[in-house]
């Protein structure tokens, strides 16, 4: 019988479901593979995360890290550029 969790992760109990924030965000292709890398690494140590389970590790790495270790690892990020979240091209005006 199927408990719906992964192998090697435990079903927490609880009275009720926290409830979940759906986030869109952008990130290169680079990084994208990283998480990819990340989800195989952990796969042959027998446990299956998906995308989001990675960030959410990340996430929780990142708040131990002391705010200078935090900072010094900011700054070595290259930042994206603005994407639009349509793909409409740009109105052109009336002449």
């Amino acid at each position: 019988m199927s408990t719906g969790t992964s192998k090697g992760r435990q079903a927490k109990k609880t009275g009720h479901a926290k409830p979940v924030v759906r986030r869109a965000f952008s990130m290169q292709e680079a990084d994208a593979q990283l998480i990819e890398t990340l989800r195989l690494r952990c796969a042959t140590q027998g446990m299956l995360m998906n995308q989001s389970e990675v960030v959410r590790v990340g996430l929780r790495v990142l708040a131990q890290m002391t705010d200078a270790a935090l900072c010094d690892s900011a700054a070595r990020i290259e930042r994206l550029t603005a994407v639009s979240r349509s793909n409409k091209p740009a109105r052109q005006s009336r002449s």
